[in-house]
């Protein structure tokens, strides 16, 4: 079979132009896999990198990061890079919603620890009771055990939906604004000062992986400047707290008499946990005491107990028991 000139001649027009669309398009297809490989696999780290890493270093939903700006930075080797950085931590909802925060804040926590010790010493209260007999159903049957253990229970429950910021980047600037408004709130007036963002700068070192730059520990961070704006700082009428240090009323506690050469003490046991109540040192008093019960025995003393300062302070009774 011929093939007429002009046959030949458009094959290889259509050849050519084939063979040129598919060169451009491969050129094409080069350079975009250039652009995504130095984007990803940039030769230092820079101000997006920094935002990444900070967005989950202070992951909380009361607060918002802004103003990220890389300042400086130097390369260290060929996968680690030093950079420094600034950037603004924001209480979301402004002054008011900080004002909130912070005083309610103070006041829960303030809380925390007093309702721990009173919950100890009714623990303890109701064993002592429970080993003597006088609480059938254990320490979970005492109706103060109940209350406080429920009370500690709202409070933790409380204090966690106030302020569910769980990275230790977010708390610390937080506590940083709050003591500042506490400060403030000392002033005793209705409307001060309060922190409604916090400027830090921070300096740290970077690497490079696969998915992009990333610090390689955490940065180290100092305030640059705590901005306030006026608001209403609410004040929490202060719940009134179990005092453990008040006598408790006369009670009857069994326990080992422990003398000494110059004191001596009622040893109750509860449990593992131990107290020794100090023992009247007035010549009257344990001279009453010690006719009833000597060194080593158990004796039953009713009176007034210091649980705080584990000592008698108001006698009334003693007797031999036995062990």
């Amino acid at each position: 079979m011929q093939y007429s000139p002009s046959c030949q001649t458009d094959s290889a027009g259509k050849s050519e132009s084939a063979r040129l669309k598919i060169n451009s398009v491969t050129r094409a297809v080069a350079v975009l896999a250039c652009a995504v490989g130095l984007t990803a696999c940039s030769s230092k780290p820079e101000t997006a990198d920094i935002q990444k890493d900070l967005a989950e270093a202070y992951a909380c939903p009361v607060i918002e990061l802004s103003d990220v700006k890389k300042a400086d930075g130097a390369a260290t080797d060929g996968k680690l890079y030093d950079v420094s950085f600034t950037h603004t931590v924001s209480i979301k909802g402004g002054a008011d919603a900080a004002a909130k925060l912070f005083s309610e804040w103070a006041y829960l926590e303030a809380q925390v620890q007093p309702t721990q010790i009173a919950l100890d010493k009714a623990l303890f209260d109701a064993d002592v009771r429970a080993a003597q007999g006088q609480l059938p159903g254990g320490r979970n049957a005492d109706p103060e055990v109940r209350r406080l253990t429920q009370a500690k229970e709202q409070l933790a429950s409380r204090l966690a939906s106030l302020m569910p910021c769980e990275t230790i980047e977010a708390v610390t600037r937080l506590q940083v604004m709050r003591t500042a408004a506490e400060e403030a709130a000392k002033s005793g007036q209705s409307q001060i000062a309060v922190p409604v963002a916090i400027k830090v700068r921070g300096t740290g070192r970077m690497g490079k992986a696969e998915s992009g730059w990333h610090f390689a520990g955490m940065p180290a961070f100092s305030t640059v400047e705590i901005v306030t704006a006026n608001a209403t700082y609410p004040r929490f009428k202060a719940e009134v707290a179990v005092n453990t240090s008040v006598p408790s009323e006369a009670r009857r506690l069994v326990g080992r008499v422990r003398a000494g050469n110059t004191d001596s003490c009622l040893e109750v046991s509860a449990s593992r946990d131990a107290k020794c109540y100090a023992l009247p040192g007035q010549p009257e008093l344990a001279s009453r005491i010690f006719s009833a019960c000597q060194d080593g025995d158990m004796c039953a003393i009713t009176g007034q107990f210091d649980d705080k300062n584990e000592k008698l302070i108001q006698f009334s009774k003693a007797e031999k028991v036995a062990p």
